[in-house]
């Protein structure tokens, strides 16, 4: 009977492995070194850009906006023009060439958009230029909240966001009827950009100490005219008395009724 001592038959030499002639652990190495400048390069060309994006703001605002036939041509970080270009948003739509020039300048701005015009990404767009722009970080908190009349609306926003806005690396939550609250009142003070529907959100400002407005700076209002028609008055009210009134206001609707008006009046500067 033939000698064993526990291993295997197979007396295959192993292969020694050298790091320096390895043609597959070459290609990685040359793989992370690219990745590694083409990261040093992106940095580089975002700090150029945030030292000059007042005078493209300035200079943009100059041009028709009947000239802007791509996102390429909005001075935009290249963190958005990178999460627009993944998910396939080439060509902006009327409402996007009609606001994002004014509201990427830190504008107030009120537009007339319905359904399906494409005010998401006018709205989502400029909310993550604006945190791009004032270099906010996830530890500084709440820097941006969007307001929506349903939780279809404020969910199809949310992804957006999170689609969009990959490469910043902001943490963006969902806080609307339905969810648990103890679940968002926990969560929500690390949290920098919020969207919502008003009914909850006046929830967490009444009920919940961590929920802190101070630093907001930007608001946005989607489908004003329906939060109005829903009821959706007081609560809107007391939610703008808790903001501060140094901040960027975005408001949208599909009709400008007087009661739109009024409350344009009431939130924008």
């Amino acid at each position: 009977m033939p000698h064993t001592n526990g291993k295997s038959g197979n007396n295959r030499r192993k292969r020694k492995f050298d790091g320096e002639n390895d043609s597959s652990f070459k290609k990685i190495l040359r793989e992370k070194r690219l990745m590694k400048k083409r990261k040093q390069e992106l940095k580089q060309k975002e700090e150029n850009m945030l030292d000059e994006v007042q005078d493209k703001y300035q200079e943009m605002l100059k041009k028709s906006s009947r000239t802007f036939h791509s996102f390429e041509d909005f001075p935009l970080s290249w963190k958005t023009l990178e999460g627009l270009k993944e998910n396939e948003y080439v060509k902006p739509t009327e409402i996007q060439r009609d606001t994002i020039a004014y509201s990427l300048t830190g504008s107030d701005v009120v537009g007339a958009a319905k359904t399906g015009s494409g005010k998401t990404l006018a709205l989502v767009i400029p909310v993550l230029e604006a945190l791009w722009r004032a270099k906010w970080s996830p530890e500084y908190g709440l820097g941006a909240l969007v307001i929506s009349p349903t939780r279809e609306l404020a969910l199809q926003t949310f992804s957006t966001i999170n689609a969009v806005g990959k490469h910043h690396g902001f943490s963006c939550g969902l806080v609307i009827g339905g969810s648990e609250v103890a679940f968002e009142r926990n969560r929500i003070s690390g949290v920098n950009i919020i969207v919502c529907t008003p009914g909850r959100l006046l929830q967490h400002m009444d009920e919940n100490e961590q929920m802190n407005c101070d630093c907001l700076q930007v608001l946005v209002l989607d489908e004003a005219d329906r939060m109005l028609d829903m009821g959706f008055s007081k609560q809107l009210n007391s939610i703008i008395c808790n903001l501060p009134a140094e901040r960027q206001t975005l408001l949208f609707s599909a009709t400008q009724t007087r009661n739109v008006k009024d409350l344009s009046r009431v939130c924008t500067n």
